[in-house]
């Protein structure tokens, strides 16, 4: 083997390799950053099923790295063929979509590498998956990362905290109150 040759395996090799986790100082009923980045209110994503709140209450993340952490413990419950998108539930019984880009579902898993599969259990701050920005911003799909607590409709209140011009993953996004509809 080659110079030439030991430097490309050695770089094939690099990008299978599983980022280390953030630190995130847990709380009950809290939804972590799942990346850093700028934050934005879920109102202000470009896709209307997001913004206009069908999928739930959500927080918007235009990410300065493609790596996405687990914004809570729990397990994967939800995972799609293309990667793009994947599910948990919390332990404190939260649904939580975590979404890179819009209309990303069009790249057919291109740039996209999975860390984690279903039914796997996750503690916050792990990381869940990468992605490449740039091939996302190559194929004209912005980039995105949306947050959405898919059973809002079951919890008493989720409020997101204030967008912030820099968030930085495992800082609070999303807080939940703690009655469920109903009670």
């Amino acid at each position: 083997m080659g110079l030439l040759d030991f430097l490309k395996k050695q770089s094939a090799d690099e990008k299978n390799v599983v980022p280390q986790s953030v630190h995130v100082q847990e709380e009950k009923l809290t939804v972590f950053a799942p990346a850093t980045g700028r934050g934005v209110a879920l109102a202000d994503v470009p896709d209307p099923v997001f913004s206009g709140g069908v999928l739930g209450e959500g927080y918007g993340i235009w990410p300065d790295e493609g790596i996405i952490y687990a914004p809570v413990s729990g397990v994967i419950s939800a995972t799609t063929p293309t990667m793009h998108a994947l599910g948990l539930t919390s332990k404190d019984g939260l649904e939580i979509l975590i979404h890179v880009g819009v209309d990303t579902v069009e790249m057919r898993g291109d740039g996209f590498t999975s860390f984690v599969k279903q039914n796997e259990e996750v503690k916050a701050g792990q990381p869940l998956m990468s992605f490449d920005l740039k091939k996302i911003h190559a194929a004209k799909h912005p980039e995105v990362i949306i947050i959405a607590v898919t059973n809002t409709s079951e919890l008493s209140g989720v409020t997101p905290v204030e967008p912030a011009e820099k968030i930085e993953a495992g800082a609070p996004i999303l807080r939940v109150s703690e009655q469920t509809a109903g009670e």
